[in-house]
C-alpha cells in the first residue's frame, strides 16, 4: 500500500538511567552487537522526567540506518530511510523481527521489566492527481459548507482509540491513526530532493500509560507486536476500501 517509507520505530519504557555513556557500558554494547557494527554516539535528553538536558547513550549503524536511543526511561529502536524512497525500511513484519532479537539481547543482559510498549510506523501513498487529492479530504470529512466551497490543500485527519481485542495478551491498546496530506521534498541520497504532494498514514500503537507496573519483559514483544500489526493491518484494510475501494 506505501509507496514511500519513512520511519518505523520500537519502544520500551523502563528505567533505564544506568545504561550510561561510560568506557563499560559502551564496552559491553558493543560486544553484543558486534556482528551488526554498530558506533556509540549520545544525545541530550530533554523532557518532563529530564527537565535539565542529560547526556545518554546511543548506538547507531555506520550509515544511520538504525538506531537504538538509551533514554532515562525508555529505550527506542529506529529505523530510517537511507535510499530513495526508504526501499531500505522495509516490511514492517521483518522490522518486528529485527526489533525482538535487539530488545532480547539488552534485556538478557539488563535483566529489566518496563511498563509499556509502543510501535510507530508512518508512510507516504502513492502520488495523485490534484482531483484525487481533493476526493480523498470529501471521503474522510463532513466538511463545513466554507470548506466545501474551497476545498482545503492541507488537513490533518487524527483519530485515537482504545482497542480491547487483545486485552488477555497485552491490556488495552491505545490505537492512534493519523491521515494527513502534506507536502515537501523527497528524501534522496543523490542530493536530488523532488517536491511531493501525498497522503500520509502514520500509526502510534501502544499500552496504555496509566497502569505504571513493571510487567513487561521479553518474552512480552510477541503478543504486543502480534496485537498491534493485526491491528494496523485491519485499519490499514479500512484505508484502502476507503480512498480505492
Amino acid at each position: 500500500m506505501f509507496d514511500i517509507l519513512e520511519r518505523y520505530q520500537a519502544s520500551f519504557f523502563v528505567k533505564a538511567t544506568d545504561i550510561i555513556p561510560s568506557p563499560e557500558i559502551i564496552s559491553i554494547l558493543l560486544n553484543m552487537f558486534s556482528d551488526k557494527g554498530f558506533l556509540p554516539t549520545t544525545f541530550q535528553e530533554i523532557g518532563p522526567q529530564s527537565p535539565s538536558p542529560q547526556v545518554r547513550l546511543r548506538l547507531n549503524s555506520k550509515n544511520n540506518e538504525w538506531g537504538i536511543n538509551f533514554a532515562s526511561h525508555r529505550i527506542d529502536i529506529e529505523k530510517n530511510p537511507v535510499v530513495a524512497a526508504g526501499k531500505n525500511v522495509g516490511d514492517v513484519e521483518t522490522f518486528v523481527k529485527e526489533t525482538k532479537d535487539f530488545f532480547s539481547r539488552i534485556l538478557g543482559h539488563f535483566r529489566k521489566k518496563g511498563n509499556r510498549l509502543s510501535i510507530i510506523t508512518s508512510g507516504m501513498l502513492k502520488e495523485m492527481t490534484h482531483k484525487e487529492l481533493l476526493e480523498v479530504y470529501t471521503k474522510l470529512f463532513r466538511p463545513l459548507p466554507f470548506y466545501e466551497q474551497n476545498m482545503p490543500f492541507e488537513w490533518k485527519y487524527r483519530s485515537v482509540a482504545k482497542s480491547e481485542k487483545h486485552i488477555k495478551k497485552t491490556g488495552p491498546l491505545n490505537v492512534i491513526t493519523n491521515i494527513n496530506r502534506v507536502k515537501g521534498k523527497l528524501f534522496d541520497p543523490t542530493n536530488y530532493a523532488p517536491e511531493f504532494e501525498r497522503i500520509e498514514v502514520s500509526f502510534d500503537i501502544n499500552t496504555i500509560p496509566e497502569n505504571e507496573d513493571a510487567r513487561f519483559n521479553a518474552e512480552s514483544f510477541n503478543d504486543f507486536f502480534s496485537s498491534a500489526l493485526d491491528i494496523r493491518s485491519d485499519i490499514l484494510n479500512q484505508i484502502r476500501k476507503v480512498l480505492y475501494g
